[in-house]
């Protein structure tokens, strides 16, 4: 138990005689005693960096919680539901009343499912008591393997608290802590204990005895499967078999992605989808991408084929410019719009973005009016306002349509604010943009701008009324009932957590317009305005779904 004393100490200049005379009496102190952190109170971000009130469980049952927190994807093709995801799940708060440990537990294991290797062993190793609870020592120890930290993954394992049938995981990783540290009797008998509680498996076996020096005369494949099996595989120098990367967790593709010795291309490959699942930032992505082999030329990610394009262009210190052929800053806007003209999906587009965030705010030049509008569009994927209203008038003067424009004018509005007499206006430039081979694409920008508080006159009514918006799939039914309650009761944690699951794991890009419009408002009645607009650009800039 950690004590904190505050003192507490007042004076006034012109306080009476005898009030002066009691001032030098001792300061009284008043104590208060810190709770240990625990498994809820823990948190991977400060208030500052969006980390959401301490009550934010305040009025959740616990065992529907551990439920709702089962929903959660295990990938996320959607940077405002991951951003939203993240939020809840690294915000340390107050724990819910009852018993909390499964959902505690399903609280990490959606941190692990996601992948954010970092934050997840930050949070088990400030969790108290609480990181000896076997299955938080497992989820911390996968952490631990993806981060390369092999030493602290094995006593992760080590102080998990006993118990009659520990996960087969556990057990698993003391085979490989024992093998790699040279102790083969340890090793085996880990694994006769997962024998004798049916956990056996014959690749762990084969893997476990050539990371210790004896592989058999037949070793298994390399397995990818998750961060375990890729500490197994390299440790045994196993060679990896076809589409080796299929069936990879988020946190394996963090474990290969940080390896030097994983094989390439398999490591640029591990790398790029570990960023495009945004578990590993852009400084480090662009790092471990740029040293991937010259000779390797096969089976590239686009954004390291782009970025090759780019260092090759770029003038070597003190050498003269070539006059002949294009500039590096032509070179630099060619490549990156054919990057983002190939990323078709939402999530790939995002993902290019982010990663060529500085050279896309630094460009002075389009090829084209269509390569002008994906800039415009990716800067604002970034959130970057000033550099998105630049580009999307650079884009006009460029000759782009009006049609090409006006869902990057609808985002710019809302990244402004819609609530006023701008918001009016927004729709109304919307409509007249989409014109009548555009109208049903026009009608659901529209609504989502009245979801986020755009006032709508009769003109706009009659619109929609006219042109419904169409295409697109239903939310998630059973999350949005639930999602409406607990909006209604103003339970915040709880409402997150179901906005994410009811969103799915490909986001508002795929949500038709009802179901975004339930979700934004339900956003905002939890408060979460920035949320709401996040999920509301991400489906403008996606367009209407087909």
């Amino acid at each position: 138990m950690v004590t904190r004393s505050v003192a507490l100490a007042a004076f006034v200049a012109a306080a009476p005689l005898t009030a002066m005379a009691q001032s030098a009496l001792p300061t009284p102190v008043e104590t208060a005693a810190l709770r240990e952190l625990d498994a809820w109170s823990v948190s991977a971000i400060a208030r500052n960096e969006g980390a959401l009130p301490a009550d934010l469980w305040a009025r959740s049952d616990p065992a529907f919680l551990a439920a709702a927190l089962d929903k959660l994807p295990a990938v996320y093709d959607s940077a405002a539901m991951q951003n939203l995801a993240r939020r809840v799940l690294f915000s340390g708060g107050d724990a819910p009343r009852g018993d909390t440990q499964a959902a505690a537990r399903k609280r990490f294991e959606a941190i692990g499912r996601m992948g954010a290797a970092d934050q997840l062993a930050t949070m088990v190793a400030g969790s108290g008591t609480s990181a000896s609870d076997p299955i938080i020592a497992q989820y911390g120890a996968q952490a631990e393997l993806a981060r390369g930290r092999r030493n602290e993954a094995c006593a992760r394992g080590r102080n998990a608290a006993a118990v009659d049938a520990p996960p087969p995981f556990l057990l698993r990783l003391r085979a490989y802590c024992a093998a790699a540290g040279g102790d083969r009797a340890a090793a085996d008998l880990a694994l006769e204990l997962a024998r004798a509680q049916n956990a056996e498996d014959a690749w762990y076996t084969g893997a476990v005895a050539a990371a210790g020096g004896a592989p058999g005369a037949r070793p298994p494949a390399a397995r990818w499967d998750n961060s375990l099996a890729v500490q197994l595989s390299l440790a045994g120098q196993l060679r990896p078999g076809p589409n080796p990367l299929a069936n990879s967790s988020t946190l394996a593709l963090v474990a290969l992605a940080r390896s030097d010795t994983t094989p390439q291309p398999m490591r640029a490959q591990a790398a790029a989808l570990a960023f495009r699942r945004d578990v590993i930032g852009p400084r480090e992505a662009r790092v471990i991408l740029s040293a991937t082999p010259a000779e390797v030329t096969s089976a590239l990610p686009p954004i390291v084929v782009a970025l090759r394009r780019i260092q090759a262009a770029a003038p070597a210190a003190g050498a003269p410019a070539n006059p002949a052929g294009p500039s590096a800053a032509e070179v630099t806007g060619a490549a990156i719009a054919d990057v983002l003209r190939q990323s078709t999906a939402p999530a790939d587009f995002a993902a290019a973005a982010r990663f060529f965030r500085e050279e896309i705010n630094a460009l002075q030049v389009a090829p084209d009016a269509a390569a002008a509008v994906l800039y415009a569009r990716a800067a604002i994927s970034n959130g970057d306002v000033q550099v998105s209203n630049r580009l999307v008038a650079s884009a006009r003067q460029a000759g782009a349509t009006e049609a090409a424009l006006a869902p990057l004018d609808a985002a710019l509005a809302v990244m402004a604010g819609v609530r006023n007499d701008s918001g009016a206006m927004a729709m109304q430039r919307r409509i007249d943009a989409g014109g009548a081979s555009g109208a049903r694409a026009a009608a659901r920008d529209v609504a989502i701008l009245a979801a986020l508080g755009a006032p709508m006159n009769g003109t706009v009514q009659t619109f929609l009324l006219a042109n419904p918006p169409q295409g697109g799939a239903r939310a998630d039914a059973g999350a949005m009932l639930a999602l409406a309650a607990s909006a209604e009761r103003g339970a915040l944690g709880e409402g997150a957590v179901l906005a994410v699951a009811a969103a799915g794991e490909a986001g508002p890009a795929r949500l038709d317009a009802d179901s975004l419009d339930r979700l934004i408002r339900a956003l905002r009645a939890l408060r979460l305005e920035d949320d709401a607009r996040r999920v509301a650009v991400e489906a403008l800039l996606a367009g209407a779904p087909s």
